[in-house]
């Protein structure tokens, strides 16, 4: 407490003698990289803008007299976009004076004045007061006869107000947990720190993305603050709880995670009602529940995390110790509790309109994608990483007259509901002229057309590329979009040189060039956008070569790798991204009929066994009847799981290649199976396919997998010949 005493007189004297704004004493962290509040002296607003936390190695005053040690000022600071986010809270210009607090061998950390507005006249007479309180303090600190303390003891820096206390006012009693928050017996002290807190949390949480991040962000500035063990939010949808996040209480999320509102538990009761819990101590938590909602915690406290005038969840906070809450204690928080809501509630409303718009998104592009016995596809669609808007780019395969084949991938601009409506239409239009039998430099002028016709402002790039599965040639034309990649049996990327031309809708009546290339069997094409990358051409190279030999096992497989990587990378713009992959293989097996499908209706059950027979005709036909009884279980799992769960219309697909045979069966849920009867989340054992049925799909195939496909997604096997 001695040295919170010499603190704070250091830190209202200066303010007074000075005029300063306010006035900060800072320490290096623990691990030495930035410089910590420990205290700050002056009166609200301006306290409120003092950065947290500055790095060492910044350019900035406090910083500066650190590592060099000595007084550093300057007159006129500006903080600009470039200059770190800790002093962002300080808009306006200022003047700004720090010296180093020498203590012995070491550096107790720094002392810093602001003043707004600037004097830089006055800044020599101001630099010298303020060195003369400086080696005041530290003569205070070294007569301590011990090393300071105090770091990592109190949750937030002491607040200072540098005002005198009026008529009759009495120093506040210590309590309980009074020397937490600032010197209890200093007015305003406590207050002020605790405000300190909150505004700091206001601001994290500002500046938190996505549901994880508001938690952990939580976690940092209430849990740690008020001391506690545990931490758990939760929100309630469909009638239950929902963990969002929680922080130790391993042992308690389990029975909380699934609870019905209407359940007497802690989270629930708060949820319901909107009134805070306040259990200072077991008796007061076993006489309201049972040892087993309460876990081992010797206190808890419960708030209501609100926002729009209604309870989003809840705030659970567990003390291993008996914790006794005052009045400000609960003040602060249900005001972090309320700000923690509005946190929530902004990211519920964001993570529901994404889902919505690449739902929407998913609707208009094709449900499933056609097959050949010469070339096989697959797509992959990659949303926007946040939901900053709707994206609108689109992929297609065309069936076309005389065994060809037309690969399409395409991105409208903008991130927006009209993007997504013009992609839709201008899809329906290209998907309709390619299949009228119209080369490719013809469908992309009648595309451009009709763009024009939409009346709108955007444009579009496209590629097309036309394949000839007789004669193994692609034709490639372009509107101002990334050229398609190929890659050859025996390895090696080629990117076809074919004019870039202009996008759609940038110019009426432009003439489109295309150019052709050679496909031989065994080549891989991947179709793309520009969303893959900041140099779409370079890092769809560089993904396609990491991926070497991958689509040899599986295309679905390859396409996951590829999808993978790109969504591991830095996307431009927040962008979407479609991806398409064809790979020619020719007719190596002969005139046999290599790819068969068959489709089992919604909710028929007595499809499996149509499924089964249609399995063991395919095999019989190729010789291959030693497969029959692990194929015919694989199959039926695999169709009773999708009929069972997916709900839909199933689709069954069976291709074979000279080492192995690929069964697929496509349904329209995106929700992946799980090859286990219990999960390790109870969230996504909630919402997840799963059964014993995917683990005998997983013992019996050489390998499988489930990836997205359109609309829905494709459990794939494959089995060894």
């Amino acid at each position: 407490m001695r040295q919170d005493r010499l603190l704070a007189e250091a830190l209202r004297r200066v303010v007074r003698s000075t005029g300063a704004l306010f006035a900060v004493v800072y320490r290096a962290g623990p691990d030495g990289t930035c410089l910590t509040v420990e205290a700050i002296g002056g009166t609200p607003p301006q306290i409120f803008t003092t950065p947290n936390c500055i790095p060492r190695d910044s350019p900035y005053a406090s910083a500066a007299a650190w590592r060099t040690g000595r007084p550093v000022s300057s007159g006129l600071p500006l903080v600009t976009p470039v200059e770190e986010a800790p002093v962002s809270l300080i808009p306006h210009p200022y003047s700004v004076a720090s010296v180093p607090l020498p203590l012995g061998k070491d550096c107790f950390g720094v002392l810093t004045a602001v003043w707004m507005p600037p004097r830089p006249s006055e800044l020599p007479r101001l630099v010298e007061r303020l060195t003369g309180a400086g080696e005041a303090l530290t003569a205070g600190l070294a007569r301590l006869g011990r090393s300071p303390t105090g770091v990592g003891t109190r949750p937030s820096p002491m607040i200072v107000p540098v005002l005198d206390p009026g008529p009759g006012v009495r120093p506040r009693p210590v309590g309980a947990s009074a020397h937490r928050w600032g010197l209890p017996d200093l007015p305003g002290s406590s207050a002020l720190s605790q405000m300190f807190q909150l505004h700091q949390l206001s601001a994290a949480l500002n500046r938190a993305s996505g549901t994880g991040n508001v938690v952990r962000t939580a976690n940092e500035w209430i849990t740690k603050s008020f001391g506690a063990d545990t931490l758990v939010v939760t929100v309630a949808a469909a009638g239950r709880l929902r963990v969002v996040g929680h922080s130790g209480a391993s042992g308690l999320v389990g029975g909380i995670h699934g609870a019905p509102l209407d359940r007497r538990i802690p989270a629930s009761d708060v949820q319901r009602s909107g009134e805070p819990l306040f259990l200072p101590d077991r008796d007061a938590l076993l006489g309201s529940y049972s040892e087993d909602d309460v876990g081992d915690l010797r206190a808890m406290a419960v708030l209501p995390a609100t926002g729009s005038g209604q309870v989003v969840g809840s705030l659970m906070l567990g003390f291993g110790t008996e914790r006794d809450f005052g009045a400000e204690e609960r003040t602060l928080l249900l005001m972090m509790a309320e700000r923690l809501g509005g946190a929530l509630e902004r990211e519920q409303l964001s993570e529901t309109e994404h889902a919505l718009t690449g739902a929407l998104q998913k609707k208009l592009l094709p449900r499933i994608l056609p097959e050949w016995s010469e070339m096989a596809t697959t797509a992959r669609y990659l949303s926007p990483p946040s939901a900053s808007g709707m994206g609108g780019d689109w992929y297609d395969v065309i069936p076309l007259p005389g065994r060809q084949v037309g690969l399409v991938v395409g991105d409208v601009e903008g991130h927006h509901a009209d993007s997504a409506v013009i992609m839709g239409q201008l899809r329906s239009g290209l998907h309709a002229y390619a299949a009228e039998g119209h080369d490719p430099a013809a469908v992309l002028a009648r595309s451009n057309a009709l763009l024009a016709e939409l009346d709108t402002d955007l444009y579009a790039t496209c590629c097309l590329v036309r394949i000839d599965l007789e004669f193994g040639v692609a034709e490639i034309a372009l509107a101002g979009h990334p050229p398609p990649l190929l890659r050859g049996p025996v390895g090696g990327v080629v990117v076809p040189d074919a004019p870039p031309n202009l996008p759609l809708g940038v110019t009426h009546g432009h003439t489109y060039t295309t150019a052709e290339v050679p496909v031989p069997p065994g080549t891989l094409l991947m179709l793309y956008t520009n969303g893959i990358g900041c140099d779409p051409v370079a890092d769809a190279g560089a993904l396609l070569e990491s991926a070497d030999g991958a689509q040899r096992c599986s295309l679905d497989r390859f396409a996951d790798i590829i999808a993978a990587g790109t969504a591991g990378r830095s996307r431009p713009h927040a962008d979407d991204t479609a991806l398409l992959f064809a790979l020619f293989e020719g007719s190596p097996l002969g005139p046999v009929q290599r790819v068969d499908r068959m489709s089992v209706p919604r909710h028929d059950i007595q499809g499996v066994r149509a499924a089964r027979r249609f399995v063991r005709g395919y095999l019989t036909k190729r010789g291959l009847s030693r497969l029959t009884d692990a194929l015919e279980v694989i199959a039926s799992e695999a169709v009773t799981n999708a009929l069972i769960h997916a709900d839909s219309e199933v689709e069954i697909r069976l291709r074979e290649y000279p080492d192995r045979i690929h069964l697929e069966v496509r349904d329209t849920d995106a929700k992946p199976p799980i090859p286990t009867s219990v999960t390790d989340s109870d969230e996504t054992n909630a919402v997840a396919e799963h059964g014993r049925g995917m683990g005998i799909v997983e013992y019996l195939s050489t390998t499988w997998g489930s990836s997205p496909n359109g609309r829905g997604k494709t459990v794939w096997a494959d089995l060894a010949k």
